[in-house]
């Protein structure tokens, strides 16, 4: 049987960053502009960048920010 892998608080912080990073390089955008969008807080990936903890659900919603975005730019 395989072993499942262990995720933790910090590769989820990781991938996240990396997400809105080519999001906002793609975009001409910045942090702050993706956190107020995604969820009314601009400083929200700044606290995740500078290792600050942070809750799932705020987490899904700039994911799902994210994703709403990656599909009308596909329209």
């Amino acid at each position: 049987m395989e072993q499942a892998q262990t995720i933790h608080s910090q590769d989820i912080r990781n991938a996240l960053l990396a997400r809105a990073k080519a999001y906002a390089e793609a975009h001409k955008s910045s942090f702050s502009a993706i956190g107020m969008a995604a969820v009314g807080d601009s400083k929200f990936l700044w606290r995740l960048d500078s290792g600050k903890s942070f809750n799932i659900s705020t987490y899904q919603k700039v994911v799902d920010w994210l994703d709403a975005q990656k599909g009308e730019t596909a329209q």
